[in-house]
């Protein structure tokens, strides 16, 4: 899947590629490994294509029978229509237990029944696991999101410091990883 954005110089790119035409790809690029049961409680907080890893480590956890990982979600947007798999998402929660999403948009329509407007304090405080060792968060959506819930990574691409929502509510550099 592909969101093409207006001015992005690659999802244009792609958006404009025909059957038949070929793209070089370089990847997967391993972030982080996941392993079954690695912890009790894995909060996730993503924003717009910030999905994409989320969603492999879901698939992962909810297709093991034998994985009894809990996983909160919230998933943030501009509207609802920009909601990128929310039919799947609904899905893999109304089946499974121990996965819940929640969704934030900046611009709710008269009929939204989620949240609304940016990720907060309290969003964070109802919708993610308890700081732990137990616990890890991930983190992934544009940069402005970053800054606000974790910090953005270093320079040099490395996790960099923890600050924003998640350190103030007291969660660890060791809890949170940042894609």
């Amino acid at each position: 899947m592909v969101k093409i954005y207006p001015q992005g110089k690659m999802s244009s790119h792609i958006g404009s590629l025909k059957p038949g035409d070929t793209l070089e790809v370089k990847g997967p690029i391993s972030k982080i490994l996941y392993k079954p049961n690695m912890k009790k409680n894995i909060g996730m907080i993503a924003g717009g294509t910030g999905i994409t890893p989320m969603l492999q480590i879901i698939d992962a956890i909810v297709n093991n029978k034998d994985d009894l990982t809990k996983v909160s979600l919230i998933y943030a947007n501009i509207s609802p229509e920009d909601i990128l798999l929310k039919e799947k998402l609904d899905v893999l929660a109304a089946k499974n237990p121990n996965f819940k999403v929640y969704y934030t948009v900046d611009k709710p329509t008269s009929d939204w029944n989620g949240g609304s407007g940016y990720i907060t304090k309290d969003m964070v405080l109802k919708g993610m696991p308890t700081p732990s060792d137990d616990t890890l968060i991930l983190v992934c959506g544009p940069p402005g999101m970053m800054n606000h819930i974790s910090g953005d990574k270093a320079p040099d691409k490395t996790q960099g410091e923890l600050s924003g929502l998640l350190k103030e509510i007291g969660y660890s550099k060791d809890m949170v990883y940042k894609f």
